[in-house]
């Protein structure tokens, strides 16, 4: 049986990995650099209308950010946008809208590819690489022969590989190290002097700003460092536009994308598709298009009171680049589906005007249909507007090949691993209502991917399952007390879970628990530290049990404390001088700023006492010191404070009510169900995926915390490492869940040689959902590939559904079990 089980799942497996090798391709594009088509000569003999451009980059600028009379501290942009010397833009920025996908689409002004929303993250990773396409840097590198300089977040030089054939000067900061609000930008501020005593050595200056956006990740759009950040960035525009802008130089100022209220970004919302873009020279104030209004402006509110973000003129944020190419005089990228921003043309005589166009439009016709349209040349200008604004949209909507052959060979395999995972189910589970619950819970979750509303607000499913299997308990089990009352704790803590967090992506609600935590400091770390003492306490006397009881979970709430310190949150008095005084007891540092110099070293105190405590518990059971039952509910104990000590402080707390859930369902499931392994996998498999949206989780990647990621993790980023601890973070919740059958399968002192028959039984009812959630995912992504919402909801719910099942289902539920039975 066991056999089997693997060769289904390994079926499983690689069905997924064809089905996303099929529907996320390497986006094909047009190789070399373009050329002038029209008037040749005449264009290459033109003067260009700047001869230097600077580009500031500030990363997640929303457009609020630097327009809103409530929400920004940009005084500089506005004094300009009000004489005239800048024109302000909303640029919008087509989802995934995370840097890597944004910053091709700003320098190539090609439509994002949703796999590079994955090769976001892989800091390693060389396929990225668009050194190879035409974009404006290596137009006016090659055609313009400017020497260009960056500094900032060093996804550009990923981008643009070998780097040397693109820029004569650079330096790279790292753009995930999300902790670091100030080093990050001010390693790209130090070079602001050089490049001004330098100016006549070069001609294109790039700088990208990271810490805006690290402060949106983690303390959300409007932390109280948000305005200071603001300011910063504003004083770096002033001192360049003072030193450096003149009436042949062009600033443009932009975010690469925005954020939602939470911080967060990869979405399709309004505040994380609506970027400020704003450009700045003595010579736009020569034609004052924007001189009606004054700066900064109101927010701009839908009919629902909600804000809009569309602030002044919207454009598309890839219609940069066409842009910089007429300015500078170069050929547009022709991978670019952008459109010359019309209130540029004033920069140009009637006989460039239409060559421009001419360009522009010939150049999205090839684009669009493979040749050039014959009536390129017979269109007026606002003709040829409408033609490429319909283009625009058309090629806008079309962002990936598909490979059929792939996506073919992926769905049969699911379908033969769900029809061979159902034979399984019968012959194991025989026709029962257990039976009867999976196959029903099953094709619920499937049926709701094929919906957009659904799979944005999935987390109403679970909690309408778990009320549902609650209710059905109270009716069939009514007559024993105690299970009535297991009942009443039991929604009493979902209840408090289901009201944690703001989950789902349509509605954000203001009174949620963690929102009061953050208000109630005090009670938020008395919780914290009443759930850490739980926690601890809760498996039997041993012999571990001053490491158990007392130094892992001391070291645990001693680095939370530390962190929240450094991120300038409220910590009451006496959690922190505990801090100073054991941190100075146990590190031996003795700095000025303890809390800081403390924050790694601490991080990695806690690993080093976790990981002894993990290997004496596996000798003293391996040497019979310790019965089973210990040693499984010890390793529990241990997974659960890793799992806290990489939580957000306001989330600690909800392990308490995971616990108390997990004390009553286990008097439940023996008092009622005998300890069936079937149900109790269903049970755990509901509440991985309820606890995981309750926890603050979505299907949008915008929802992805990056914060806890880097614990114990110095300026040297590590994708591994980061990867890793990133995923535990996030799954924490469905991890704690996904090892709650532990305890039934493994802990009894009458397991005998056949320990491999309960591993069975526990994954069985969890591959059969996972193939039948693939069967109906995987025909919805390909029956809705041309749907408005493919790549803001279907495919994120694609990628989550890949990462449940490889890092849930394979490393957590089989190789981390598997090592837990060779143990055993």
């Amino acid at each position: 049986m066991l056999a089997k089980l693997t060769i289904v799942f390994v079926v499983q497996l690689l069905a997924i990995s064809f089905f996303c090798i099929g529907f996320f391709p390497k986006k094909n594009v047009l190789k070399g650099d373009a050329t002038f088509h029209f008037n040749n000569t005449l264009q290459k003999d033109s003067k260009p209308a700047f001869n230097k451009l600077v580009v500031v980059i500030i990363d997640a600028l929303r457009s609020d950010f630097i327009f809103d009379k409530h929400n920004s501290n940009f005084h500089f942009v506005h004094s300009k946008l009000n004489s005239g010397e800048a024109w302000g833009f909303t640029g919008f920025s087509n989802p995934p809208t995370v840097t890597l996908p944004r910053l091709k689409g700003i320098t190539t002004g090609s439509t994002p590819n949703f796999l590079d929303a994955i090769l976001n993250v892989a800091e390693d990773d060389g396929s990225s690489s668009i050194a190879d396409q035409d974009s404006w840097l290596l137009q006016l590198r090659h055609n313009a022969n400017h020497r260009i300089r960056f500094f900032g977040d060093d996804t550009w030089l990923k981008l643009f590989s070998p780097v040397e054939d693109v820029f004569d000067s650079w330096e790279g900061t790292n753009s995930f190290f999300v902790s670091d609000f100030k080093e990050v930008d001010l390693n790209v501020t130090r070079h602001i002097s050089t490049q001004i005593k330098e100016r006549d050595q070069w001609d294109t200056l790039i700088l990208h700003y990271l810490g805006l956006d690290h402060i949106g990740h983690k303390g959300g759009a409007y932390s109280k460092f948000m305005p200071n950040k603001q300011t910063e960035m504003d004083n770096v525009i002033h001192d360049l536009y003072d030193n450096i802008i003149d009436e042949n130089t062009l600033l443009v100022v932009m975010g690469d994308h925005g954020m939602n209220d939470a911080g967060n970004h990869g979405g399709s919302s309004a505040g994380e598709t609506h970027a400020g873009m704003v450009f700045l020279s003595p010579k736009l104030s020569k034609y004052p298009f924007f001189k009606d209004v004054e700066a900064p402006y109101e927010t701009p509110l839908n009919e629902d009171d909600e804000p809009t973000f569309e602030f002044m003129k919207q454009i598309q944020q890839i219609d940069l680049v066409p842009t910089i190419a007429a300015m500078f005089n170069v050929p547009i990228p022709q991978n670019s589906v952008g459109i010359l921003i019309p209130e540029f043309l004033s920069f140009l005589d009637d006989d460039m005007k239409n060559i421009k166009i001419q360009e522009n439009l010939r150049q999205l016709s090839i684009l669009n249909s493979g040749t050039p349209d014959i009536n390129v040349q017979n269109q007026s200008i606002s003709d040829a507007y409408f033609t490429m604004n319909e283009i625009q949209q058309s090629l806008t909507r079309s962002a990936t090949d598909y490979r059929y052959d792939r996506l073919a060979i992926g769905y049969c395999l699911i379908i033969i691993s769900t029809i061979f995972t159902s034979l399984l189910i019968i012959k194991e589970m025989k026709i029962s209502v257990i039976t009867a619950l999976l196959v029903f819970i099953s094709l619920i979750a499937g049926i709701s991917t094929f919906g957009s509303s659904f799979v944005e607000e999935e987390h109403q499913l679970w909690w309408w399952l778990l009320t549902g299997l609650l209710l059905l308990t109270v009716v069939l089990k009514h007559k024993r007390a105690t299970t009535l009352f297991s009942c009443l704790i039991t929604f009493t803590c979902l209840r408090l879970l289901r009201g944690w967090n703001n989950t789902g992506q349509k509605t954000v609600y203001s009174y949620v628990i963690s929102n009061l935590l953050d208000k109630s400091p005090d009670i938020q770390w008395m919780l914290n530290v009443v759930t850490i003492l739980w926690i601890s306490l809760s498996a039997e006397f041993n012999y571990l049990s001053l490491m158990d009881q007392i130094i892992v979970p001391s070291a645990a709430l001693l680095y939370k404390v530390n962190w929240a310190i450094v991120d300038k949150e409220h910590v009451p008095k006496y959690l922190q001088e505990s801090v100073v005084i054991i941190g100075k007891y146990l590190l031996k540092i003795d700095d000025t700023d303890f809390f800081t110099s403390s924050l790694i070293p601490m991080a990695r105190l806690f690993y080093k006492v976790f990981c002894a405590l993990i290997f004496l518990r596996i000798s003293l059971f391996s040497t019979k010191f310790i019965s089973r039952k210990v040693f499984v509910q010890g390793i529990f104990k241990d997974v659960t404070l890793f799992l806290v000590f990489l939580s957000p402080s306001e989330d600690i707390s909800q392990f308490l009510m995971f616990d108390i859930i997990k004390n009553r369902l286990t008097q439940i499931l023996t008092d009622e169900f005998n300890c069936n392994i079937m149900l109790t996998s269903m049970i755990s498999l509901i509440l991985q995926n309820f606890c995981f949206f309750q926890f603050g989780g979505t299907n949008s990647i915008a929802s992805i915390d990056l914060s806890n990621a880097y614990h114990g993790i110095s300026s040297n980023y590590n994708i591994y490492v980061v990867g890793l601890l990133m995923t535990i973070s996030n799954f924490a919740p469905a991890i704690y869940w996904g090892l709650f059958t532990w305890n039934f399968v493994y802990s009894k002192t009458s397991l005998t040689d056949n320990k491999w028959e309960p591993f069975v039984k526990s994954k069985l009812p969890i591959i059969f959902f996972n193939c039948v959630i693939g069967c109906c995912l995987m025909a919805a992504c390909v029956m809705l590939r041309y749907h408005l919402f493919i790549w803001s909801v279907f495919s994120p719910k694609l990628c989550y559904y890949v990462v449940w099942n490889l890092f849930m289902g394979a490393i957590v539920g089989w190789v981390f079990e598997l090592a837990l039975i060779f143990i055993l």
